[in-house]
């Protein structure tokens, strides 16, 4: 038991598991077979973890959980130190990015999650939740935002809006989604968080409205959240800001060591709107902030855009 309880999770919940397989009475070659799809990583959110797409894939789990109440989930759920096992697959490539997580053991999938102080409540099987964009939100947290004007023109559950709502002293904030399950989720967290006097939320399109919220020429600051790409936001960011212009913090997708390029096409685009807008505004990169790799020589990339009048 000793030597047991120095193995690092992976090998604890191996061992576990291995014998609980031979204890039901599967075969050498089966159970070693089950055994290479214990994944050695995984993700927590709260009191959830969550396995990669490729982990547990063989049907034989399913059948071995139905018929013996769920011994390999609790297992898992025991080593980890969690009451909720998900399957991570795939987001959804439509307009909403929905998670598509697969619930394995579990009441529900939500979860409430405590990252850098803020906390978020979310259902892992219905909005999507990063842990990869955990030091871009840090980084978000430490702004100074005092006595600023922002809008963050696709806010989600709250990711990069309510760390700045709690650590970097805004004004007020002006949020903007489309997602039904994300909206519900983001007027909890403002509630955990005791930030909701500060922000308002604006539900559905940002392109029908934020034309109505009497932000125009009032803004300090735009996020422009969204991946693979912001760009179809970018003229509502261009015209929310002040007279003098403001900060952009604008997200995307980037090919891998390519992207001080993908940078000058930005700001060549970003000035070409500008001109359409009659705004006249110089747009100067301040920052390159590489937040995770997205896919093969993909990088998502946040670039910090002073714009000037």
């Amino acid at each position: 038991m000793a030597k047991e309880n120095n193995l690092n999770p992976y090998s604890k919940m191996k061992i576990l598991i291995e014998k609980e397989l031979n204890d039901i009475g599967l075969d050498c070659d089966t159970r070693s077979k089950l055994l290479k799809e214990i994944p050695s990583r995984w993700e927590k959110l709260g009191d959830m973890v969550l396995v990669p797409e490729l982990s547990f894939y063989s049907i034989i789990w399913d059948e071995i959980n139905l018929k013996f109440e769920n011994r390999i989930w609790k297992i898992i759920c025991g080593v980890l130190n969690v009451s909720k096992v998900g399957k991570q697959m795939k987001i959804s490539k439509g307009r909403l990015r929905k998670s598509q997580v697969r619930l394995l053991f579990g009441e529900d999938g939500i979860v409430l999650h405590k990252e850098n102080g803020v906390f978020f409540e979310f259902d892992t099987t219905k909005v999507m939740f990063s842990s990869g964009n955990v030091s871009e939100r840090i980084r978000v947290s430490k702004f100074n935002c005092n006595g600023e004007i922002i809008l963050d023109l696709y806010s989600g559950i709250g990711y990069y809006s309510i760390p700045i709502l709690v650590y970097s002293n805004p004004k007020s904030l002006h949020a903007c989604e489309i997602n039904p399950d994300s909206i519900i989720e983001f007027k909890k967290n403002l509630k955990h968080n005791n930030v909701h006097e500060k922000c308002t939320l604006h539900e559905g399109d940002n392109n029908l409205t934020v034309p109505k919220a009497n932000i125009f020429g009032k803004v300090n600051r735009v996020i422009l959240g969204l991946l693979p790409s912001s760009e179809k936001g970018w003229h509502l960011a261009i015209k929310s800001l002040t007279p003098n212009g403001g900060m952009l913090h604008l997200h995307g997708n980037a090919e891998a060591k390519k992207e001080d390029l993908w940078a000058e096409e930005v700001i060549f685009k970003l000035e070409k709107i500008s001109r359409d807008l009659s705004c006249n505004y110089q747009f100067k990169l301040i920052h390159i902030e590489k937040v995770k790799s997205y896919a093969p020589r993909v990088n998502h990339i946040v670039l910090d855009i002073l714009v000037i009048n």
